[in-house]
This record gives C-alpha cells, sequence and structure tokens, in this order.
C-alpha cells in the first residue's frame, strides 16, 4: 500500500499588489517585512502611456485596477491591494460606492481586493478614531483636497491639513518635484517624520494623524513618530498591509505602529 504524500505548497499565504504606473514601487517587499515568514507575494504594474500622476488619467483608467486584480486572482492570490490613495476620489466616488467596488471586484477576482484609500478609512475606524490632523506630504492640491474630502464624507473631523508646503519643511511644488526626481518618489525618513510629528503639533487633540501618500513609506518610521507624540499614526502604506494581513488571519511583526500591533505579533 503506498503511502499518500502530504501535499506541500511553498507558501502559506499569497498576497498581490496592483500598483501605480512608472513608479518602483516596493509595497510587496515593505509587506514582507511585517508579513510572517512563507507569505509570497506578486506584483502587478499599471501601465498607462504617458502618465503624469494627474487625477485625470486616474478616472480615465479605473478600470485597469479591476483587469490587474483578476490576473492577480487568476494567479492564485487570495486577497490583492491596490496602491495609491487618490484612486479612491478620482471619479468622486464616496466611501460607500468604493466599498460596493471593492466587493465587487472581489466577486470577479475570486480575492478580496483593497484599495489603499479606503484602507485609511477602515483602520481610523477600526482604532476609534474620530479626529484626525492630516499630513499630505508632497500631494498637489487637487489630490490633498480630494482625500480630505474622502476622508469627511467617512465621517472623520478633520482639525488641521497641510502639506510639505504649508508645513514649511520644503520651500514650494518645485522642490518637492526636486526631491522626487533624486529619490524615485522615496522621501527621507526625516521629512516623514517632521511632517507627521508637525501635523500632531497642529491639532494635539485629535485622535490620529493621517498621512496620506505612499510616497512616504510610513512603515519605517511610525515608532518613532508614535514615541514622540505619543498618538496613533495611520498611513496609507500600513494601512493597506494591516487590511491584508487581517484577511489573511495573520500577524505582524512587532515594531511598527499601534495600528499593525491590533493583529498581534
Amino acid at each position: 500500500m503506498t503511502q499518500v504524500q502530504q501535499v506541500h505548497r511553498r507558501y502559506h499565504s499569497y498576497a498581490g499588489f496592483v500598483t501605480t504606473p512608472q513608479y518602483f514601487d516596493d509595497s510587496p517587499q515593505q509587506f514582507l517585512q511585517v508579513a510572517p515568514a512563507g507569505t509570497g507575494v506578486l506584483q502587478r504594474v499599471n501601465h498607462i502611456a504617458d502618465y503624469e500622476y494627474e487625477l485625470g488619467q486616474r478616472a480615465d483608467n479605473f478600470g485597469l485596477l479591476e483587469e490587474s486584480a483578476i490576473c492577480l486572482g487568476r494567479s492564485h492570490c487570495q486577497v490583492i491591494g491596490q496602491v495609491g490613495s487618490n484612486w479612491v476620489h478620482c471619479n468622486g466616488t464616496s466611501p460607500s460606492d468604493i466599498e460596493r467596488i471593492c466587493l465587487d471586484i472581489s466577486d470577479k477576482a475570486g480575492a478580496r481586493f483593497f484599495m489603499a484609500g479606503h484602507c485609511l478609512v477602515e483602520a481610523l475606524r477600526a482604532l476609534g478614531a474620530r479626529t484626525i490632523t492630516v499630513a499630505n506630504a508632497y500631494y498637489r492640491t487637487d489630490w490633498s483636497a480630494g482625500i480630505n474630502g474622502y476622508l469627511e464624507a467617512a465621517g472623520f473631523e478633520i482639525l488641521w491639513a497641510g502639506d510639505l508646503v504649508d508645513q514649511g519643511l520644503v520651500a514650494d511644488e518645485h522642490e518637492k518635484l526636486r526631491i522626487e526626481a533624486e529619490t524615485l518618489w522615496d522621501y527621507p525618513n526625516h521629512l516623514m517624520i517632521a511632517a507627521a510629528a508637525d501635523a500632531h503639533e497642529r491639532a494635539p487633540e485629535a485622535d490620529a494623524v493621517v498621512q496620506t501618500g505612499a510616497g512616504f513609506r510610513m512603515l519605517q518610521v511610525v515608532d518613532a513618530v508614535e514615541g514622540q507624540t505619543g498618538t496613533p499614526v495611520v498611513a496609507s502604506d500600513f494601512a493597506l498591509y494591516w487590511a491584508m494581513l487581517d484577511h489573511l488571519g495573520l500577524p505582524a511583526a512587532p515594531g511598527h505602529g499601534a495600528l499593525l500591533a491590533t493583529l498581534g505579533g
């Protein structure tokens, strides 16, 4: 009688990422910093010719999110995260609209689909936050207006919001462009920490500090900011990782802030 061999899979969990055109997005690599060993990742970069990071281009190509999610779902991903907060509002959609869209894409992909912009909302709700102070970082004016309006539509009271120029941390939009060109949209740690800490100082009574853009890799500095301010931070990058890990039923590695700590470690 032959013995039946146990089925072997290289990974216990399979995660996919839909990422921004013309951007070296290291979200999959960052995700593996907090996910347990044995988690696998797959990435699909959306392609938009001559992409200039404009909201109108995102609105015109919104259907790419579904296409990419279906491809990742058919590649055996169990959960899929879309990077780029501004996609949730580029079509004038509300939080309830995005919830329906995400569920519809999840059904078509056969895997749970999360959008980073809405994960900000879900993470704040999970922490019980009602009032927030927002660091819009490198955002352009229309990006800030869109995501801040989305957060307000979700029921949060914004006590203060501003970008790096408002905070006096860079001189003007030209300096933002220079930093982005030199770093490939990977802002240095000292600016991330300063922006979040300043947002807290502008409204220290806020329940949480929100950071809205994936070009700020807040995962690597969240402990420093929370240690300095004593206030939970919710940022575009790790709010998405939190939602994906929570769906997979996985803990997060310790040392990455209050939100991921809710998953255990």
